[in-house]
């Protein structure tokens, strides 16, 4: 999938999260189903953490060459981007200070985040193309990753997260 696509692709999805923001009180946001699941305010921290913090580092990571050179994707790398999508299974991550995402959010605060994140795909899509797909940077799980599939994976992750939403949506009676 070329770049522009991936992006228009991402606005999208983009847009969607903003729009599902005026269903929401902070207080809905807060709600958590049990101690140990996080809320819709987590959930949406966690997209939004993950993008600039991890997956756009990583972009910027390959663009100054801090990358590997001929590594490759693990086998589950390679099965998700065969697929253009994560399976549609639930990830638990162990509970740690670095998969607690902050629960004290505003829907306007998150919509601002979410567009200037929007804002941040949009400046760096066109840099994609000077990148060498040679330039390669590690994910924990799916192995070794181009700039473009970093940036791919901003929108996958997205939509993997849809799945929990809904869940969520369903708790709070959104």
């Amino acid at each position: 999938m070329d770049t522009k696509t991936i992006l228009q692709k991402f606005e999208e999805t983009a847009a969607f999260y903003m729009n599902e923001l005026e269903r929401y009180t902070a207080e809905a946001l807060a709600k958590k189903p049990a101690d140990d699941e996080w809320s819709i305010g987590q959930m949406y921290d966690h997209l939004l953490h993950s993008a600039n913090y991890m997956q756009l580092k990583a972009v910027e990571a390959c663009a100054l060459g801090q990358g590997t050179i001929g590594a490759e994707k693990s086998e589950a790398g390679a099965h998700i981007f065969a697929l253009g999508q994560f399976p549609p299974i639930q990830i638990k991550v162990p509970a740690s200070a670095q998969y607690a995402p902050s629960n004290e959010h505003a829907p306007e605060e998150l919509k601002q985040r979410l567009h200037a994140l929007v804002e941040k795909m949009r400046e760096v899509e066109p840099t994609l193309s000077t990148i060498s797909s040679e330039q390669r940077y590690s994910h924990p799980r799916l192995g070794h990753l181009s700039a473009v599939e970093w940036y791919h994976l901003v929108d996958m992750h997205f939509k993997h997260h849809l799945r929990q939403k809904e869940r969520l949506d369903q708790f709070v009676g959104a």
